[in-house]
Protein backbone atom coordinates (compact mmCIF):
# COMPACT_ATOMS: atom_id res chain seq x y z
CA UNK A 1 0.00 0.00 0.00
CA UNK A 2 1.10 3.57 -0.59
CA UNK A 3 0.71 4.35 3.10
CA UNK A 4 3.58 2.15 4.17
CA UNK A 5 6.03 3.57 1.65
CA UNK A 6 9.07 5.12 3.30
CA UNK A 7 11.54 7.78 2.33
CA UNK A 8 15.27 6.98 2.05
CA UNK A 9 15.61 8.10 5.66
CA UNK A 10 13.05 5.50 6.70
CA UNK A 11 10.28 7.97 7.51
CA UNK A 12 6.70 7.32 6.49
CA UNK A 13 5.44 9.72 3.87
CA UNK A 14 2.30 11.85 4.28
CA UNK A 15 -1.02 10.04 4.50
CA UNK A 16 -3.54 11.97 2.41
CA UNK A 17 -7.34 11.91 2.70
CA UNK A 18 -9.77 13.45 0.22
CA UNK A 19 -13.13 14.40 1.77
CA UNK A 20 -16.15 15.04 -0.46
CA UNK A 21 -18.75 16.84 1.64
CA UNK A 22 -22.42 17.20 0.77
CA UNK A 23 -25.19 18.60 2.95
CA UNK A 24 -28.29 16.39 2.80
CA UNK A 25 -26.60 13.63 4.80
CA UNK A 26 -25.21 15.90 7.50
CA UNK A 27 -26.22 15.27 11.11
CA UNK A 28 -29.36 17.23 12.01
CA UNK A 29 -30.60 17.78 8.44
CA UNK A 30 -34.06 16.39 7.65
CA UNK A 31 -35.67 18.56 4.96
CA UNK A 32 -34.97 20.51 1.81
CA UNK A 33 -35.26 23.84 3.64
CA UNK A 34 -32.29 22.86 5.82
CA UNK A 35 -30.03 22.74 2.77
CA UNK A 36 -31.40 25.76 0.87
CA UNK A 37 -29.98 29.24 1.38
CA UNK A 38 -33.37 30.68 2.40
CA UNK A 39 -34.13 27.91 4.90
CA UNK A 40 -34.74 28.60 8.58
CA UNK A 41 -31.84 26.39 9.70
CA UNK A 42 -29.53 26.72 6.69
CA UNK A 43 -26.88 28.74 8.56
CA UNK A 44 -26.99 26.25 11.43
CA UNK A 45 -26.73 23.42 8.91
CA UNK A 46 -23.57 25.01 7.50
CA UNK A 47 -22.04 24.77 10.99
CA UNK A 48 -23.30 21.18 11.39
CA UNK A 49 -21.69 20.36 8.04
CA UNK A 50 -18.40 21.92 9.06
CA UNK A 51 -18.39 20.13 12.40
CA UNK A 52 -19.08 16.75 10.73
CA UNK A 53 -16.08 17.32 8.47
CA UNK A 54 -13.94 18.28 11.46
CA UNK A 55 -15.00 15.08 13.21
CA UNK A 56 -13.92 12.99 10.22
CA UNK A 57 -10.58 14.81 10.13
CA UNK A 58 -10.10 14.35 13.87
CA UNK A 59 -10.76 10.61 13.68
CA UNK A 60 -8.54 10.05 10.65
CA UNK A 61 -5.76 12.09 12.24
CA UNK A 62 -5.89 9.84 15.32
CA UNK A 63 -5.14 6.95 12.97
CA UNK A 64 -2.17 8.70 11.40
CA UNK A 65 -3.60 10.72 8.49
CA UNK A 66 -1.61 13.91 7.98
CA UNK A 67 -3.02 15.82 4.99
CA UNK A 68 -6.62 16.59 4.08
CA UNK A 69 -8.38 18.16 1.11
CA UNK A 70 -12.06 18.96 1.65
CA UNK A 71 -14.10 19.48 -1.51
CA UNK A 72 -17.53 21.06 -1.34
CA UNK A 73 -20.19 19.20 -3.29
CA UNK A 74 -23.46 20.80 -2.18
CA UNK A 75 -24.97 22.59 -5.15
CA UNK A 76 -26.22 25.85 -3.63
CA UNK A 77 -24.39 29.16 -3.22
CA UNK A 78 -21.93 28.10 -5.94
CA UNK A 79 -20.76 25.18 -3.79
CA UNK A 80 -19.69 27.43 -0.90
CA UNK A 81 -21.22 26.03 2.30
CA UNK A 82 -18.35 25.15 4.65
CA UNK A 83 -17.91 27.79 7.38
CA UNK A 84 -14.26 28.67 6.91
CA UNK A 85 -13.93 30.26 10.35
CA UNK A 86 -14.96 26.92 11.87
CA UNK A 87 -13.15 24.38 9.68
CA UNK A 88 -10.02 22.62 10.94
CA UNK A 89 -7.24 25.09 10.08
CA UNK A 90 -4.92 22.41 8.74
CA UNK A 91 -7.16 21.29 5.86
CA UNK A 92 -7.31 22.68 2.33
CA UNK A 93 -10.77 23.45 0.92
CA UNK A 94 -11.97 23.31 -2.70
CA UNK A 95 -15.03 25.54 -3.15
CA UNK A 96 -16.74 27.74 -5.71
CA UNK A 97 -17.42 27.43 -9.44
CA UNK A 98 -16.19 26.85 -12.09
CA UNK A 99 -13.34 24.49 -11.29
CA UNK A 100 -11.55 24.24 -14.59
CA UNK A 101 -13.43 21.26 -15.99
CA UNK A 102 -14.90 18.82 -13.49
CA UNK A 103 -17.66 20.27 -11.32
CA UNK A 104 -16.92 17.87 -8.50
CA UNK A 105 -13.98 15.67 -7.48
CA UNK A 106 -11.89 18.36 -9.16
CA UNK A 107 -9.28 18.03 -6.42
CA UNK A 108 -9.04 14.23 -6.44
CA UNK A 109 -6.02 12.49 -7.93
CA UNK A 110 -4.04 9.33 -7.39
CA UNK A 111 -1.88 10.83 -4.64
CA UNK A 112 -4.63 10.28 -2.04
CA UNK A 113 -4.69 7.22 0.16
CA UNK A 114 -8.43 7.28 0.83
CA UNK A 115 -11.63 9.13 0.06
CA UNK A 116 -14.31 9.91 2.64
CA UNK A 117 -17.89 10.83 1.72
CA UNK A 118 -19.26 13.06 4.49
CA UNK A 119 -22.90 14.11 4.53
CA UNK A 120 -23.88 12.17 1.42
CA UNK A 121 -27.43 11.08 0.61
CA UNK A 122 -29.44 8.30 -1.01
CA UNK A 123 -30.16 8.07 -4.73
CA UNK A 124 -33.09 9.43 -6.70
CA UNK A 125 -35.78 6.78 -6.43
CA UNK A 126 -34.62 5.51 -3.03
CA UNK A 127 -37.28 5.52 -0.33
CA UNK A 128 -37.37 6.71 2.36
CA UNK A 129 -33.95 8.40 1.97
CA UNK A 130 -33.80 11.91 3.48
CA UNK A 131 -33.59 14.43 0.59
CA UNK A 132 -32.80 11.52 -1.73
CA UNK A 133 -31.77 12.58 -5.25
CA UNK A 134 -29.06 12.09 -7.81
CA UNK A 135 -27.40 15.29 -9.05
CA UNK A 136 -30.60 17.32 -9.59
CA UNK A 137 -33.11 17.94 -6.81
CA UNK A 138 -36.13 18.86 -8.89
CA UNK A 139 -35.43 17.83 -12.49
CA UNK A 140 -34.53 14.13 -12.30
CA UNK A 141 -36.91 11.35 -11.35
CA UNK A 142 -34.13 8.77 -11.52
CA UNK A 143 -30.61 8.38 -12.90
CA UNK A 144 -29.75 4.89 -14.11
CA UNK A 145 -26.44 3.34 -15.01
CA UNK A 146 -26.33 -0.07 -16.66
CA UNK A 147 -30.07 -0.49 -16.06
CA UNK A 148 -30.14 0.30 -12.34
CA UNK A 149 -30.53 3.48 -10.28
CA UNK A 150 -27.19 4.95 -9.22
CA UNK A 151 -26.26 7.37 -6.44
CA UNK A 152 -23.72 10.16 -6.43
CA UNK A 153 -21.71 8.19 -3.89
CA UNK A 154 -21.49 5.19 -6.20
CA UNK A 155 -20.40 7.44 -9.07
CA UNK A 156 -17.74 9.07 -6.89
CA UNK A 157 -16.47 5.72 -5.59
CA UNK A 158 -16.12 4.48 -9.18
CA UNK A 159 -14.17 7.59 -10.20
CA UNK A 160 -11.88 7.18 -7.17
CA UNK A 161 -11.36 3.49 -7.91
CA UNK A 162 -10.10 4.37 -11.40
CA UNK A 163 -7.37 6.35 -9.61
CA UNK A 164 -6.67 3.43 -7.22
CA UNK A 165 -8.12 5.42 -4.30
CA UNK A 166 -10.40 3.42 -1.95
CA UNK A 167 -13.61 4.94 -0.63
CA UNK A 168 -13.21 4.18 3.06
CA UNK A 169 -16.04 6.04 4.84
CA UNK A 170 -19.53 7.35 4.27
CA UNK A 171 -21.61 9.39 6.73
CA UNK A 172 -25.32 9.98 6.19
CA UNK A 173 -28.69 8.37 6.78
CA UNK A 174 -29.30 4.63 6.97
CA UNK A 175 -30.46 4.39 3.35
CA UNK A 176 -27.37 6.12 1.94
CA UNK A 177 -25.04 4.08 4.15
CA UNK A 178 -26.71 0.78 3.20
CA UNK A 179 -26.49 1.56 -0.51
CA UNK A 180 -22.76 2.33 -0.36
CA UNK A 181 -22.12 -0.69 1.85
CA UNK A 182 -23.54 -2.89 -0.92
CA UNK A 183 -21.39 -1.16 -3.55
CA UNK A 184 -18.06 -0.70 -1.74
CA UNK A 185 -16.81 -3.85 -0.01
CA UNK A 186 -16.33 -3.27 3.72
CA UNK A 187 -16.78 0.53 3.71
CA UNK A 188 -16.98 2.07 7.19
CA UNK A 189 -20.28 3.84 7.85
CA UNK A 190 -21.37 6.48 10.35
CA UNK A 191 -25.17 6.45 10.28
CA UNK A 192 -26.25 9.75 11.82
CA UNK A 193 -30.02 9.43 11.22
CA UNK A 194 -32.72 6.93 10.23
CA UNK A 195 -34.91 8.06 7.37
CA UNK A 196 -38.68 8.01 7.86
CA UNK A 197 -39.46 9.81 4.59
CA UNK A 198 -37.74 12.21 2.21
CA UNK A 199 -38.28 14.98 4.77
CA UNK A 200 -38.30 13.26 8.16
CA UNK A 201 -36.08 11.04 10.23
CA UNK A 202 -34.94 9.89 13.64
CA UNK A 203 -31.93 12.11 14.29
CA UNK A 204 -28.81 11.64 16.37
CA UNK A 205 -28.10 15.15 17.71
CA UNK A 206 -25.04 16.60 15.98
CA UNK A 207 -22.81 16.60 19.06
CA UNK A 208 -23.30 12.85 19.49
CA UNK A 209 -23.13 12.18 15.76
CA UNK A 210 -19.68 13.76 15.61
CA UNK A 211 -18.34 11.19 18.04
CA UNK A 212 -19.67 8.41 15.81
CA UNK A 213 -18.13 10.04 12.73
CA UNK A 214 -14.74 10.46 14.41
CA UNK A 215 -14.71 6.84 15.60
CA UNK A 216 -15.68 5.53 12.15
CA UNK A 217 -13.02 7.69 10.48
CA UNK A 218 -10.42 6.39 12.92
CA UNK A 219 -11.33 2.79 12.12
CA UNK A 220 -11.45 3.49 8.38
CA UNK A 221 -8.00 5.04 8.35
CA UNK A 222 -6.46 2.23 10.37
CA UNK A 223 -7.91 -0.24 7.88
CA UNK A 224 -6.52 1.80 4.99
CA UNK A 225 -3.07 1.68 6.57
CA UNK A 226 -3.38 -2.09 6.87
CA UNK A 227 -4.47 -2.47 3.24
CA UNK A 228 -7.92 -3.54 4.35
CA UNK A 229 -10.06 -2.03 1.57
CA UNK A 230 -10.88 -3.49 -1.80
CA UNK A 231 -11.85 -1.20 -4.65
CA UNK A 232 -15.43 -1.45 -5.93
CA UNK A 233 -15.67 -3.45 -9.14
CA UNK A 234 -17.90 -1.64 -11.62
CA UNK A 235 -16.55 -2.16 -15.09
CA UNK A 236 -17.20 0.07 -18.11
CA UNK A 237 -18.89 0.76 -20.42
CA UNK A 238 -21.30 2.89 -18.41
CA UNK A 239 -24.70 3.22 -20.08
CA UNK A 240 -26.52 6.16 -18.48
CA UNK A 241 -30.18 7.09 -18.73
CA UNK A 242 -31.75 10.11 -17.04
CA UNK A 243 -35.50 10.10 -16.57
CA UNK A 244 -36.71 13.68 -16.21
CA UNK A 245 -39.72 14.75 -14.21
CA UNK A 246 -41.10 16.91 -17.03
CA UNK A 247 -41.33 16.22 -20.77
CA UNK A 248 -38.70 17.80 -22.99
CA UNK A 249 -39.86 20.68 -25.15
CA UNK A 250 -38.98 21.10 -28.82
CA UNK A 251 -36.30 23.70 -28.01
CA UNK A 252 -34.60 21.33 -25.59
CA UNK A 253 -34.64 18.52 -28.14
CA UNK A 254 -33.03 20.81 -30.70
CA UNK A 255 -30.40 21.89 -28.15
CA UNK A 256 -29.44 18.28 -27.50
CA UNK A 257 -29.33 17.45 -31.21
CA UNK A 258 -27.38 20.54 -32.27
CA UNK A 259 -24.95 21.06 -29.40
CA UNK A 260 -24.67 17.69 -27.64
CA UNK A 261 -25.03 14.88 -30.19
CA UNK A 262 -23.32 12.49 -27.74
CA UNK A 263 -26.47 12.77 -25.59
CA UNK A 264 -29.42 10.99 -27.19
CA UNK A 265 -33.04 11.93 -26.52
CA UNK A 266 -34.67 8.51 -26.28
CA UNK A 267 -38.16 9.49 -25.12
CA UNK A 268 -40.23 12.48 -24.13
CA UNK A 269 -38.56 12.42 -20.67
CA UNK A 270 -35.37 10.42 -21.18
CA UNK A 271 -31.80 11.22 -22.25
CA UNK A 272 -29.11 8.55 -22.67
CA UNK A 273 -25.42 8.08 -23.46
CA UNK A 274 -22.63 5.55 -22.97
CA UNK A 275 -18.95 6.02 -22.20
CA UNK A 276 -16.03 4.27 -20.52
CA UNK A 277 -15.09 7.35 -18.43
CA UNK A 278 -17.27 7.68 -15.31
CA UNK A 279 -16.07 11.22 -14.63
CA UNK A 280 -17.20 12.29 -18.09
CA UNK A 281 -20.51 10.51 -17.52
CA UNK A 282 -21.01 12.48 -14.31
CA UNK A 283 -20.33 15.77 -16.08
CA UNK A 284 -22.85 14.87 -18.78
CA UNK A 285 -25.40 13.98 -16.12
CA UNK A 286 -24.81 17.32 -14.41
CA UNK A 287 -25.29 19.37 -17.58
CA UNK A 288 -28.40 17.53 -18.80
CA UNK A 289 -30.72 19.47 -16.49
CA UNK A 290 -29.30 22.78 -17.73
CA UNK A 291 -29.87 21.80 -21.37
CA UNK A 292 -33.39 20.58 -20.57
CA UNK A 293 -34.42 23.72 -18.68
CA UNK A 294 -32.48 26.48 -20.46
CA UNK A 295 -32.18 25.34 -24.07
CA UNK A 296 -32.16 28.85 -25.53
CA UNK A 297 -29.13 29.81 -23.45
CA UNK A 298 -27.38 26.59 -24.48
CA UNK A 299 -28.02 27.18 -28.17
CA UNK A 300 -26.79 30.78 -27.97
CA UNK A 301 -23.56 29.82 -26.21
Amino acid sequence: MRLTATSPAGQHRAMRVFISVDMEGISGVTRWADVSASGQDYQRARSWLTADVNAAVQGARRAGATEFVVEENHGVEMLCNVVLDEIDPEVDVVRGLPRGGATTLAGLDGSFDAMFLVGHHAAAGDYPGICAHTISYGEYRVVRCNDRPISEGEIFATIAAALDVPTALITGDDVACARLARFVPGIETACVKRALSHTAGVIIPPARARRAIADAADIAMRRVRAGGFALPVFEPPYAFEIELRKPLGDDARRAFDERFPELTVTGDRTVSWCDDDMHLCYRRAAITSYIATQPDAVRRY
